[in-house]
């Protein structure tokens, strides 16, 4: 039986789109005769069917969000000797690394061991890139980081990337261009066509979104609440419709004028997810008067992310900007038949073509509305898009190196 070491520098399981995919990854490959090990921090939440290994507890550590910090070194470091002793006890065959940390993680715990298992990294995009993302102000750690990951990168023996947009970029880094696959983020077919009955709380937190919604049309956005996932702009643009939508003492020119307006007040926008700018976008619906526009969900795990989506008229990814990183939410929005309305990329216009609603800028969200006349479920072609077919792309891999 082929062991996988699999590390995850992160707080997994945590309802983010990386711990998605590293969950999924594991989920199929001990269904294709692999026996998987992840190795993580201390916090995040045990997976029934899944062998985690955690970093003893670390008691000021409270961060969840993505993006670097320097109080990750001290749980790194602790991730260093937990993978250390497990190459020890485990003997992986393969050591899978998620993102750079994972990379750098196992790749000095195999040099501490003086064994030499292959070393699989799993990158989702550039490191410079995510640091303009996440953390844009730490320039000092962003000089470093990127100079060493460029340093590194060609020490492993096989380089996985999440989708056809980043591996231009990692031909340029990684000097084996004949070991870059792409192993797409993958549906989950079965969590969606088997919804996993809700907690009570769950349950109840529906019934009051139904309740809140008064009947009205949702505009559903599930994922990272920070500036660069476009969470910003798109309370802004809602603003601006809500504003014109309820203009409600202006003298109309035509009872034509009058229902045009009217149709923009029937959208409300349900977010939900946490992350860093939270409070802050929870501020701005307060200061803006659009409370009762605008329903912050909080967590929604990812086992229950079909019912919430469930409620969605349309969904959204308001994610813009030059990124080569893929975005992992759309295939569950796709999964799960909304109208979905995204940015005009690549990376969008390859995985919905003409069945998707596509904005230049955050200036067309009012006209998209206004056409989505119907909540009716879309039938995408998610044919070549199954988790278990993707994930088998990854155990070919991981087959190829241990035959080796």
């Amino acid at each position: 039986m082929m062991k996988v070491l699999t590390i995850a520098a992160t707080s997994f399981f945590s309802d983010r789109g990386c711990h998605m995919r590293i969950y999924g990854d594991a989920k199929y490959l001990e269904k294709f005769g692999a026996e998987v090990k992840i190795c993580t921090y201390f916090s995040g939440d045990d997976i029934a069917g899944l062998d985690i290994e955690r970093i003893g507890k670390v008691g000021w550590y409270k961060r969840t969000a993505p993006g670097f910090s320097w109080g990750k070194f001290w749980l790194d470091i602790k991730l260093i000797f937990l993978c250390r002793r497990l190459i020890k006890e485990f003997r992986p065959d393969i050591i899978h690394g998620h993102m750079y940390e994972g990379f750098g993680v196992g790749y000095v715990a195999k040099r501490l061991t003086f064994q030499n298992p292959p070393v699989v990294v799993d990158l989702q995009a550039d490191l410079e890139e995510e640091f303009k993302s996440y953390n844009r102000k730490n320039f000092i750690a962003r000089r470093f980081f990127v100079w060493l990951s460029r340093r590194l990168i060609n020490r492993c023996n096989w380089l996985v990337v999440s989708s056809e947009n980043v591996k231009p970029q990692m031909e340029q880094l990684y000097k084996h261009k004949d070991r870059i696959d792409i192993v797409r983020d993958g549906i989950d077919l079965e969590l969606f066509r088997n919804i996993p009955r809700l907690t009570q709380d769950e349950q109840k937190k529906i019934a009051e979104i139904k309740e809140w919604a008064e009947g009205k049309k949702l505009l559903v956005y599930i994922g990272g609440l920070s500036d660069n996932k476009g969470v910003g702009e798109l309370l802004e643009a809602f603003k601006n419709i809500k504003k014109l939508g309820f203009e409600e003492f202006r003298e109309f020119n035509s009872r034509k004028e009058k229902a045009e307006l009217w149709k923009k007040k029937d959208w409300k926008l349900l977010i939900g997810g946490f992350g860093n700018d939270e409070e802050k976008y929870k501020e701005y619906v307060g200061k803006n008067n659009l409370g009762d526009s605008v329903y912050f969900a909080g967590r929604v795990k990812y086992f229950s992310l079909p019912a919430y989506l469930a409620l969605a008229d349309a969904a959204i990814d308001p994610k813009n900007g030059s990124t080569t990183e893929g975005s992992g939410k759309l295939v569950n929005l796709m999964a799960a038949g909304c109208p979905i309305v995204c940015f005009e990329k690549e990376f969008n216009r390859a995985r919905l073509g003409e069945k998707g609603h596509y904005m230049q800028n955050f200036g067309d969200l009012d006209g998209i509305l206004e056409g989505i006349q119907t909540s009716e479920k879309i039938h995408y072609d998610m044919e070549e898009l199954g988790e278990e077919k993707e994930a088998k792309k990854l155990f070919e891999i991981f087959e190829k190196l241990t035959k080796k």
